[in-house]
């Protein structure tokens, strides 16, 4: 039998968010993979230096994606997601890209938000994703984590 494929992996992990599960698929995220919004990895935004061995061990793979998940369910409490445009990478590693939607009611707003997210994933040799980034409007930014 061939192993599970990056989509149906991804769309298992949002299986999980959805549920509220904290879980993460086995063959997924690479130990070392790194998550990037806007550009900065989330190592850069915990206040150490992104050699320190406590930083590199929550601010990167599973750990990092359970904090990130943490996180935005604490700014959207109600948050849904799915994934739509799956492209997967090739053989040998490489580029997939997907577009998350996300919908849900910002903590201390009253309207709900609903959003599509670029997501780009880097995949190593052994078909583990060793990078996440996403690209999120200044403005949605600003309404996720300014409570209105």
């Amino acid at each position: 039998m061939a192993p599970p494929s990056l989509a149906v992996k991804l769309l298992e992990l949002v299986t999980y968010f959805n549920n509220g599960s904290l879980d993460v698929p086995d063959g997924l995220l690479a130990r070392d993979c790194v998550f990037r919004l806007n550009g900065v990895a989330y190592e850069e935004t915990i206040g150490r230096p992104a050699t320190d061995p406590i930083v590199r061990l929550v601010a990167r793979g599973p750990a990092a994606y359970r904090f990130l998940s943490q996180r935005l369910r604490y700014f959207v409490p109600d948050a849904v997601a799915a994934l739509d445009e799956i492209a997967e990478p090739d053989t040998c590693g490489g580029l997939a890209s997907a577009v998350c939607r996300l919908r849900g009611t910002p903590r201390g707003s009253a309207s709900r938000l609903a959003v599509a997210v670029p997501v780009a994933l880097v995949t190593n040799a052994r078909g583990l994703v060793s990078e996440v980034a996403i690209v999120v409007e200044p403005e949605v930014l600003a309404r996720l984590t300014s409570g209105g």
